[in-house]
């Protein structure tokens, strides 16, 4: 898969209007309300300004070939799916940043679905989305230690866990990830 570094960089060549972390969030949330995400909407979205027509295609192939590879691991058994997030060594208020992009880029590409509110019924599904929400707001005080290391990776699950919640309750039924009965 397309790390963050190389989304990042195909983005600002092909003069989106938007970061590798916002991208992930809105492409996986449209995972989440499509089975095949439409391409008109998420190149709207990406509002790519480039006047070179090679670097918008070059784009484009890497965004279905990041769609691709959502949906294989929304749809792993292993719960293998992660946030496309900058990298450990990044700065702590780099990263709280870019999980409030990624978050925000979920609630925009969920808001595009065909029937959002359908999923804001369940009690759990509605705390989920107020939740991303608030993170999209957080911010870090200047002194960082290990606690707030902690409090990071434990949002990232939270939101990791709950993308593939809402997956799961969009989603129909795929019987292709069945376990196939044997018949004696």
């Amino acid at each position: 898969m397309i790390n963050y570094s190389e989304l990042s960089e195909l983005l600002r060549q092909s003069g989106a209007a938007t970061c590798a972390s916002d991208c992930h969030g809105f492409l996986c949330a449209q995972a989440c309300v499509s089975e095949y995400p439409e391409r008109d909407v998420w190149e709207e979205y990406l509002d790519m300004q480039s006047d070179d027509e090679m670097l918008i295609i070059e784009c484009c192939a890497g965004i279905n070939d990041v769609l691709a590879e959502i949906r294989r691991l929304f749809l792993s058994p292993e719960f293998d799916f992660q946030l496309l997030l900058p990298d450990d060594d990044t700065p702590l208020h780099d990263r709280v940043s870019a999980l409030g992009g990624w978050c925000h880029g979920f609630l925009n590409g969920f808001a595009l679905g065909q029937d959002p509110g359908a999923i804001l019924e369940h009690e759990e599904s509605k705390e989920l989305i107020e939740n991303f929400t608030r993170i999209c707001n957080l911010g870090v005080d200047e002194v960082t230690d290990e606690t707030d290391e902690q409090a990071l990776f434990e949002l990232v699950e939270y939101v990791r866990l709950g993308a593939l919640y809402i997956f799961d309750r969009l989603q129909p039924y795929n019987p292709s990830t069945d376990i196939p009965e044997i018949y004696h």
